[in-house]
């Protein structure tokens, strides 16, 4: 189920994706309003997965059934994949690591940190999540939209 601090997450997810799209794409209008959009469903699988297990898998294929263009940034955005990442699934990694689960905004330390007190240090969540902000970290993309974390 979808909780209100959920929500809460949802949509700044929503519009942090948008906001790094800008930045990424400062003349792409449809692509900053598909970013939104791509956060605003992200954690849709939150309301049919049992606490939130396999929440990405099953979000990604509700929206794959009514043809969303981005269902697969869905299915994928929990865990980090090898190879190239598309636009959209790098942006949404980022905003997702840069909104706790509260809605509040944060640096990507803080989000692992927040990780870590939730699972533990030895945990798979934390681990995934030390090299997904590292990965994040090495792209080129992030020197140009890391500017947008402080607006």
């Amino acid at each position: 189920m979808i909780t209100d601090e959920r929500l809460t997450h949802i949509i700044k997810v929503a519009r942090t994706a948008q906001r790094l799209a800008e930045r990424l794409r400062p003349n792409d209008k449809e692509f900053h309003e598909d970013m939104f959009l791509l956060g605003f469903v992200h954690d849709v699988g939150y309301e049919f997965s049992d606490g939130g297990k396999f929440h990405s898998k099953i979000g990604g294929e509700i929206l794959r059934r009514n043809a969303y263009r981005y269902a697969d940034a869905v299915t994928k955005h929990s865990y980090l994949t090898d190879g190239e990442l598309p636009d959209e699934l790098y942006l949404l990694y980022c905003a997702d690591m840069m909104v706790d689960t509260k809605g509040i905004e944060c640096t990507l330390e803080e989000r692992v940190e927040d990780i870590k007190k939730r699972y533990g240090a030895q945990s798979i969540p934390y681990k995934d999540s030390l090299v997904k902000i590292e990965t994040l970290k090495s792209d080129v993309r992030y020197s140009v939209i890391s500017t947008a974390q402080a607006e």
